[in-house]
């Protein structure tokens, strides 16, 4: 394999982690996020506007399968598939020589 493209994957999941920690941040704010303006407010005629807020803070986080424990297992993912090229390209540089070579190039 090329070393440039284990840089690639490297560069490819460092990234993918970044957009993951991005939207765990926003189902984060989504469960904590108390006005959906859906007639929620105290004395509301429809209780189910109340119920259907909780509903979605509840998806946000802190209930059953929702999106930041959802995203927290996708990061952990990404990290041992990045994780497990690190050590592949390691190998690599370990036991190739001109591998290792082109590899300090492109790092220089």
């Amino acid at each position: 394999m090329d070393p440039q493209g284990f840089v690639a994957l490297d560069a490819a999941c460092e990234g993918l982690i970044n957009e993951f920690i991005a939207a765990q941040t926003i189902a984060q704010q989504l469960g904590y996020k108390s006005i959906w303006g859906v007639g929620e407010e105290a004395g509301a005629r429809f209780t189910s506007a109340r119920e259907l807020v909780q509903i979605f803070q509840q998806k946000g986080a802190g209930g059953p399968n929702n999106a930041y424990d959802t995203l927290t297992d996708y990061i952990t993912a990404a990290q041992d598939i990045r994780a497990l090229f690190k050590a592949i390209c390691d190998e690599f540089t370990r036991t190739d020589a001109e591998f290792a070579a082109k590899m300090r190039e492109i790092q220089a």
